[in-house]
């Protein structure tokens, strides 16, 4: 499985909005397969016109939607490559009220979280019945879908997922995440529930990490290994009033940038005169790991 926990960080200065923090490993019946996988990550809302669509110049950014998995690693990545080709991909159809008259604003055309998310529900709905003809117990998939609504001007939060009562269906639950409240998706819920509870007293009333202690949890049960399915490395996705980024967390020892378990200086090296540069990154302190 692995374990993703979505929270609304409003503690947070540069930041403020939803949250949410993966780890990356990835496992199989006979164990850990990599530590080295990304979970969540952030997906443009482009609109092409006219030609543009051919040649892909002039391309206009409309919004940013959140996605992340947990459960089927095949199910996760193919629903989200798939959603990216679609969000990337869009051009606008021409309306007329019963007038005649193109009446419909830039705001009344953008699409909304909700529909992104629907679009991702039938999605997985058909990886989900390709997957469980062939290997029923690996069907198991949860998917996190946020974001800033412009539409609806709000934060909203959609979970897809398929149950034991249900395993060959793909609902859509929209969330509702208070200040304090936690959403957490993958197994082992009530530990890392538990966790979260205990940084928040061992750390909580530190300043900078107040609004950020499901980071210390998961790294705190990344280093513990007391959930074999959950280790490898945490990574975030951010939703804020004004963008939406994912962000790596690295060691802070001196002269190292990891993404992912991955060295950016000796793993990715140059690319011509260009270096791989994934900041801005978070740092955390060995102190509060216990």
């Amino acid at each position: 499985m692995t374990s993703i926990i979505c929270w609304n960080n409003q503690s947070e200065d540069w930041y403020p909005g939803l949250w949410a923090v993966a780890d990356s490993r990835v496992s199989g019946n006979t164990g850990t397969m990599t530590d080295n996988l990304q979970k969540l990550f952030t997906l443009p809302v482009n609109l092409y016109e006219g030609d543009a669509r051919i040649t892909r110049e002039r391309c206009q950014r409309i919004l940013h939607v959140c996605y992340g998995f947990a459960g089927s690693t095949l199910i996760g990545t193919a629903v989200k490559d798939m959603l990216a080709s679609c969000l990337d991909n869009l051009s606008e159809v021409a309306y007329y009220d019963e007038r005649g008259d193109v009446d419909r604003s830039a705001e009344e055309r953008m699409p909304s979280i909700e529909e992104i998310a629907k679009l991702a529900q039938k999605i997985a709905q058909k990886y989900l019945i390709a997957v469980g003809f062939s290997y029923p117990d690996n069907a198991r998939c949860e998917i996190l879908i946020f974001g800033l609504c412009k539409k609806s001007k709000g934060y909203k939060i959609f979970v897809l997922r398929n149950a034991p009562e249900h395993p060959a269906e793909i609902r859509i639950e929209e969330k509702r995440i208070a200040s304090g409240e936690y959403l957490i998706l993958g197994d082992k819920v009530e530990v890392v529930q538990e966790e979260i509870e205990r940084k928040n007293i061992t750390c909580g009333e530190d300043p900078y990490w107040k609004g950020r202690t499901p980071i210390l949890a998961l790294q705190q049960i990344i280093k513990d290994s007391s959930l074999s399915s959950v280790g490898g490395y945490a990574h975030l996705c951010i939703a804020t009033r004004f963008c939406s980024r994912t962000m790596y967390i690295s060691d802070s020892g001196p002269q190292r940038f990891q993404l992912l378990g991955f060295d950016m200086l000796s793993d990715f090296g140059m690319l011509g005169g260009y270096c791989v540069s994934m900041s801005p990154t978070l740092g955390t302190e060995s102190r509060l790991i216990d």
